[in-house]
């Protein structure tokens, strides 16, 4: 039987596949990322599941021990949140995962480059994360990192500057509610260090994390849009409204939340995966493909920019380029949600491409 030309069945149908389109359900394979395992994060020393843990140290570019108070996110490795946690003196946190599998430790902290470590709890109930502070170059004087990495008290968060400690209570009380899973307490506390004090953009920023624990988009919007409002120079605040907004499906919207993110922290490999997520679903691909190409080279050990990039590729008819990245999706995470799928599309493209 003679072989079809490529573009003319084969690769419509695994394209169709692949497509996020704003009118289809948040199941499509590709694009939209499934629940992550059900897990939390707190300091050290906690009682802990038998999943497994990754201790985090945070270090300064001389070695020292980092700050407390730098925020820790965990990201599954299909690429969704996965949970949070502060550094506590030494520069330490951890995270007591109730599942084993793959997950990404990220830090993005103002004025620093955004650093990503892949830990995989697979045979081993134990993982390490080692993260550098890296200066973005005229964002940070020498003479603060030299004092901060020399462990002086004048050198402290602006969190530590202006909170009264009574907010600073409920404020902890707050993450620890969101690190327990325990979504209801942490609003309370939350919403309790806000009346307490309220130009405190980071209570809103956690807060709004709480209530999109909760899927509710509409208070999380709030939350953030109020940390903004305080802040207007804080680029987790714009990141997350656009991944908030991505699951609204206000993709205009989230466009120019996530294009102020990048603005003022243009090295966050999350932020351009999640406007190239934007991107596709309003049928702009040709603009989706630099972010999707950088969130891949930044961080090539996340898999599931691999899948979107392929997508893009397929655009391109690139068939070889994309079934590179699914390929490499499947290496990085073989049992991944979207593993089985990815697998049958690796194997439409090869059929398409073999002679009969």
């Amino acid at each position: 039987m003679r072989k079809r030309p490529l573009h003319s069945f084969r690769l419509c149908r695994v394209e169709e596949n692949l497509m996020l389109r704003p009118s289809r359900s948040l199941f499509l394979l590709l694009i939209v990322l499934a629940p992550v395992p059900a897990l939390y994060a707190q300091r050290p020393g906690a009682a802990r599941p038998s999943g497994g843990v990754i201790d985090v140290q945070v270090r300064y570019a001389d070695g020292q021990p980092g700050p407390r108070n730098i925020h820790i996110r965990l990201e599954a490795a299909e690429g969704g949140p996965a949970g949070d946690c502060e550094t506590i003196e030494g520069g330490k946190c951890q995270f007591n995962l109730a599942s084993s599998g793959v997950y990404m430790v990220r830090m993005s902290e103002r004025g620093y480059q955004e650093v990503t470590v892949r830990v995989e709890l697979i045979g081993n109930s134990r993982g390490y994360a080692t993260l550098e502070l890296k200066p973005i170059p005229g964002q940070v004087s020498a003479e603060t990192l030299s004092a901060a990495s020399k462990g002086d008290s004048n050198v402290v968060s602006a969190l530590d500057l202006s909170v009264p400690e009574n907010a600073r209570q409920e404020f902890e009380k707050g993450q620890n509610g969101l690190k327990e899973n325990r979504l209801g307490d942490a609003v309370s506390h939350l919403r309790k260090a806000i009346k307490l004090y309220d130009t405190f953009p980071q209570a809103y920023t956690v807060l709004g994390t709480a209530y999109l624990g909760q899927r509710n988009w509409k208070e999380a919007q709030s939350a953030l849009q109020a940390a903004i409002k305080l802040d207007p120079k804080l680029p987790e605040a714009y990141l997350e409204l656009g991944a908030v907004l991505n699951q609204t499906k206000e993709y205009p919207r989230a466009e120019a939340a996530l294009l102020r993110g990048l603005e003022l922290n243009p090295e966050a490999p999350g932020g351009h995966y999640e406007l190239a997520k934007t991107y596709w679903a309003l049928g702009r691909w040709q603009e989706a493909a630099p972010h999707a190409r950088k969130a891949v080279a930044d961080v090539p050990d996340l898999a599931p920019p691999h899948v979107l990039l392929g997508n893009i590729l397929l655009r391109e008819r690139n068939a070889q380029g994309a079934l590179h990245e699914y390929q490499e999706y499947l290496r990085l995470d073989p049992n991944g949600s979207m593993a089985q799928g990815v697998l049958q599309m690796i194997e439409k493209l090869q059929r398409a491409s073999t002679p009969n």
